[in-house]
């Protein structure tokens, strides 16, 4: 046992020796953990924030509804679409706009109108957006007060409400007497100022904003709408709302990288050793073909525990939250013991160092292409998801992701695990009987 640690430190301290091989071990997987995260990350504010697409559904039809919708439109900040319910709800659920607003019928009768009970406009909202959502609604209600300054403003349009409300008022027997004449006199003296709102209008139309409310009185009120449905756990979208940072999904891809690197380098190591002789000084000495063997695997095994465990800490000082570190030592276990095995046929691919690279690497790029080490499973084209299955790199991928933030249990991890044992197992043997015949 001793002789086998040894032969284990030796390799391991080998290939940290050479700088290349050690950046490409730990330092490369830390610069495509990083990269992966900011992608993921995306624009956080600033200039560079999209528009919020918000749908609109007119059931009023009026101008004073069209007005308001003109509005909207008017602000930089808000792209507008008028569509029917059914596709604007639809939107919503999609993702493809961040609210939407039913104007009902009677909008343009007593919006703007502070007198007059408000209208209410229906907001149905993205759940997940809730911050942007929250802006949303104050553009709703500056529109609002904009509709209610340029309605005041206009003269024509102010002298038909009051003559409107006039005639509602004779006929609202509920009103007493006392309230009727102080309402009378209220309208007398808005006709009365007909002029001072001309000279006035100039000021209001200069107003960037109106406010929704003055002395108690509004001009709208929002009624939120549910739009939202049941998302299934096992679709992207419902995956998706179980990760908790962005440094989630791209470390177990970098991780991934920095595992590749370990089995290409100790196959390398083994090249390296066998044509240069090493191999075969070691064959005569006092110790047995397989425990050379098993110190080889013992140090790429180590190497690989190191790379995993050293990327985790990484995500912890960045904010990423592992579901479980049980599932992880798990995950890491069996990650490290399939590519011990990938490690011992890769040795065997040729019969120098450079032909042992060349091949180890052409097959760990496309494992990694196919196992979403480049771009995740989720998001691939349907074909490069069924074969995706025959890379080792997706399974050691959805390991670490089944512990970090996939919620596995101990039977859902059976299945990634298990497949990686089974290539482990299989590249070992197959490792070692390609390299007792040479």
């Amino acid at each position: 046992m001793n002789q086998v640690l040894v032969m284990a430190i030796k390799d391991l301290r080998l290939l940290f020796r050479d700088k290349l091989g050690a950046f490409f071990i730990i330092g490369f997987p830390i610069l495509m953990g990083i990269f992966f995260g900011m992608v993921m990350g995306g624009p956080s504010s600033g200039s560079s924030r999209a528009k919020m697409k918000i749908a609109i559904v007119d059931l009023d039809q009026s101008s004073l509804s069209a007005k308001f919708v003109s509005l909207l439109e008017s602000n930089e900040s808000i792209e507008v679409i008028e569509t029917e319910l059914e596709l604007a709800k639809e939107g919503v659920r999609k993702g493809q706009r961040l609210a939407m607003l039913v104007l009902n019928e009677g909008f343009g009768e007593t919006a703007g109108i502070f007198w007059e009970k408000p209208p209410t406009i229906q907001i149905g909202v993205d759940p997940s957006r809730s911050a942007e959502s929250a802006m949303l609604q104050g553009m709703i209600l500056e529109g609002i007060g904009q509709l209610a300054s340029q309605r005041m403003g206009d003269l024509s349009s102010m002298q038909d409400m009051l003559k409107k409300s006039r005639k509602q008022l004779a006929n609202d027997q509920s009103i007493s007497s006392g309230n009727r004449l102080l309402i009378n006199s209220f309208f007398s003296s808005l006709e009365g100022m007909t002029q001072s709102i001309r000279a006035l209008q100039t000021d209001a139309d200069d107003s960037s904003s109106s406010p929704v409310g003055n002395g108690g009185f509004e001009f709208a009120k929002l009624k939120s709408i549910d739009v939202s449905r049941k998302i299934d756990p096992a679709s992207q979208p419902g995956q998706m709302k179980k990760i908790k940072s962005k440094w989630d999904i791209s470390f177990p891809q970098s991780t991934m990288w920095g595992v590749l690197a370990c089995a290409a380098g100790f196959a390398i190591s083994i090249a390296r050793e066998r044509t240069q002789g090493t191999m075969m000084r070691l064959q005569i000495a006092p110790i047995s073909r397989s425990e050379v063997l098993i110190g080889k695997a013992l140090a790429c095994f180590l190497s690989v525990m190191l790379v995993i465990s050293f990327m985790v800490g990484l995500g912890l000082l960045l904010g990423m939250r592992p579901g479980s570190y049980s599932m992880l030592a798990l995950a890491a276990l069996c990650i490290a013991s399939c590519f011990v095995g990938i490690m011992m046929v890769m040795s065997n691919l040729g019969t120098t160092e450079e032909s042992v690279n060349g091949a180890g690497w052409a097959i760990n790029m496309v494992m990694a292409m196919f196992g979403g080490a480049m771009i995740p499973v989720m998001f691939m084209p349907q074909f490069m998801k069924s074969l995706s299955i025959l890379s080792p790199v997706k399974w050691g991928i959805l390991a670490l992701e089944g512990a970090i933030w996939r919620e596995f249990s101990l039977s859902e991890m059976m299945l990634p695990c298990g497949i990686l044992l089974g290539v482990g197992v299989a590249g070992v043997a197959i490792g070692t009987r390609m390299l007792n015949h040479k």
